[in-house]
């Protein structure tokens, strides 16, 4: 060992850090050449206990963004990311009763049916339920209700049977603007299995959303059947307010400069 000692400053505690002297590695009794050396402690120019802290640091930052964009693809995009949001929701008389009881939403009790006009925030609230039970670790699945039969046309009996039991074991399951369109036989068959497998296994956690109340929903579907089961199941909350999309946000008057 030489007398030389190096010492370096980690660029985080601003710790002096010594070097360490590794032995030479012993041959017969006698030190093999070039084995022996002096050998930093810093990673990176941080010392063990900074560098450690740091990748914990970054464990955590890559599990969040991970976790940011789940619920990005869960919510269908930045923007539904951005807004739906309890926090982001315009309380009101008309809308109270929906904003609490979907705050206090429980996957393991609860089926809700949220109905009103355009633009009163059906679609605001039932998002915020999925995000918070995504955030809770619940398997949730958003689905758009014209979307339905689409993601089972053309399927073979055993993968559109595969699909129904998915949406029946989702812990949350959305189904937004109901009676949007033209449902066909087909749909209601499909949508009817899926209400009757959630409630002959117990499962809640369902969130509907129309702008119809059951009794309009019925005269749109020509079919009582759907409303029947929807009213079996879900707690039915009406959303009353303006479209917040016509409503314009307030000018601020114009100030003359001195």
């Amino acid at each position: 060992m030489t007398a030389f000692l190096k010492i370096e400053e980690c660029k985080l505690c601003h710790r002096d850090i010594p070097w360490e002297w590794v032995p030479a590695i012993l041959l017969g009794g006698k030190s093999l050449a070039g084995t022996g050396v002096w050998r930093s402690h810093l990673v990176g120019g941080q010392c063990p206990t900074c560098f450690a802290a740091t990748e914990i640091k970054r464990k955590k930052d890559d599990e969040a963004q991970d976790l940011r964009e789940a619920v990005i693809r869960l919510l269908g995009g930045e923007k539904p990311y951005r807004r739906f949001t309890f926090e982001g929701f315009q309380a009101t008389p008309g809308n109270r009763l929906a904003f609490e009881k979907a705050k206090q939403f429980n996957s393991q009790s609860d089926n809700v049916y949220f109905w009103g006009s355009c633009g009163v925030g059906k679609t605001h609230l039932a998002y915020a339920i999925a995000r918070q039970s995504f955030d809770q670790k619940q398997r949730v699945t958003i689905l758009f209700a014209p979307q339905l039969t689409r993601k089972l046309r053309m399927k073979d009996p055993d993968t559109e049977q595969q699909s129904i039991d998915h949406f029946i074991r989702m812990d949350t399951l959305v189904i937004d603007d109901l009676g949007m369109g033209n449902e066909t036989p087909y749909a209601r068959q499909i949508l009817q299995e899926i209400l009757d497998g959630r409630d002959f296994r117990d499962r809640n956690g369902l969130v509907v959303t129309s702008k119809y109340s059951l009794t309009g929903l019925a005269q749109k579907l020509n079919d009582d059947t759907i409303p029947s089961r929807l009213a079996g199941i879900c707690r039915v909350i009406e959303l009353k307010g303006l479209d917040h999309r016509l409503v314009l946000a307030p000018v601020e008057p114009r100030t003359q400069r001195d």
